[in-house]
């Protein structure tokens, strides 16, 4: 068990730590579930996201593209509207290289005081459906659990500046981030009820 547990999570929920996420709070879906968790004595999260289709500019050239290199041209944490995605195509700046659609899935990481309050949470993950979760130990003795599924969707739009695809392509994918999402919130839904029992917290 880590000695500084409780200092680190003093100090990751205190009301004047800057929340460094583009959006600046947490997504509004799972509230309740951050909530649950840090309410509990043996767990904190450090970072999360609900679930989020995106619309996103990059590089075409992997090597050369990073995370600062993307610009955001369109995200919802809600089923996304194909109006607005075909607007933010249209209305692109014309030296994008690259675009291109994003469904990213619920993802959580929380700290845990002990591996053994890490394997029960992780064993939840697991059962509601989390496949892709495991467990990061640092130097300080830091447990970090990410919980995270399988649901990812990634589909470039644009490509050398010119637009590759139909609308009729461009609705059917966006249809399939919506199943996307549908299906996210359902899981976390499942997952949010089996922490409150499992976990015993109210």
């Amino acid at each position: 068990m880590s000695k500084h547990f409780d200092q680190w999570k003093h100090d990751a929920l205190s009301s004047d730590k800057e929340d460094l996420s583009r959006k600046h709070s947490i997504d509004d879906y799972i509230v309740n579930v951050i909530n649950r968790i840090n309410g509990h004595n043996d767990y904190y999260t450090s970072s999360s996201c609900s679930g989020r289709t995106l619309v996103l500019s990059s590089s075409s050239t992997v090597t050369s593209s990073t995370k600062s290199d993307c610009q955001w041209l369109y995200v919802t944490h809600e089923h996304a509207d194909l109006e607005l995605v075909l607007n933010c195509l249209e209305q692109r700046p014309k030296e994008i290289d690259m675009v291109s659609i994003k469904f990213e899935a619920f993802i959580l990481h929380v700290i845990c005081r002990t591996l053994e309050c890490a394997k029960v949470l992780l064993n939840i993950a697991l059962e509601c459906g989390y496949r892709n979760s495991g467990l990061v130990i640092s130097n300080q003795g830091k447990i970090t659990l990410a919980i995270r599924s399988t649901h990812v969707l990634e589909v470039p739009l644009v490509i050398g500046g010119n637009l590759a695809v139909d609308q009729n392509y461009i609705t059917q994918i966006v249809s399939i981030a919506n199943e996307k999402m549908t299906a996210n919130k359902t899981k976390i839904d499942k997952f949010s009820l089996c922490i409150e029992n499992k976990l015993n917290i109210t």
